[in-house]
């Protein structure tokens, strides 16, 4: 328990129900973002999927523009896996939230084996953190087994 605690503290996931979550990010044009992985635990060969949660942090309706520059950087343990940047869209067009809303939409999926296995190759505790346009994107981690 205090291990989670320790954790939530410096912004890291936490698996519940076998997702790993991570914390809001700050504020930004009005939407938080936040990272997740619908399983936080997956079987070597199976295919790691993150997902982003958008909120609308204001009072009133917001405009999310349907395409964002994507950079996440990839840790395997204490060392740098690489990054993933790219230009990516939530949906064809432009997205109204209403104020408090929030919508999921999916982002990436990282092979764990084989020939198109880059940032997730093989066994281990990998860490995700970055940012969706200038949207924050605190931290997650998602096990290799």
């Amino acid at each position: 328990m205090a291990l989670l605690a320790l954790l939530a503290a410096g912004g890291c996931s936490s698996e519940s129900a076998g997702r790993a979550e991570g914390a809001w990010g700050k504020a930004e044009g009005g939407f938080q973002a936040m990272l997740y992985a619908p399983r936080g635990r997956v079987r070597l060969g199976e295919t790691v999927e993150l997902r982003v949660r958008v909120r609308n942090a204001t009072g009133e309706v917001g405009d999310l523009a349907s395409g964002h520059d994507l950079r996440l950087k990839v840790w395997r343990g204490d060392k740098s896996a690489g990054d993933d940047v790219d230009y990516v869209g939530l949906a064809t067009e432009g997205i109204q939230l209403a104020p408090g809303e929030e919508r999921d939409f999916p982002l990436r999926q990282y092979a764990t084996d084989g020939a198109g296995a880059a940032l997730c190759k093989g066994q281990g505790l990998y860490r995700f953190r970055g940012t969706l346009g200038k949207m924050e994107l605190p931290p997650i981690e998602v096990s290799v087994e």
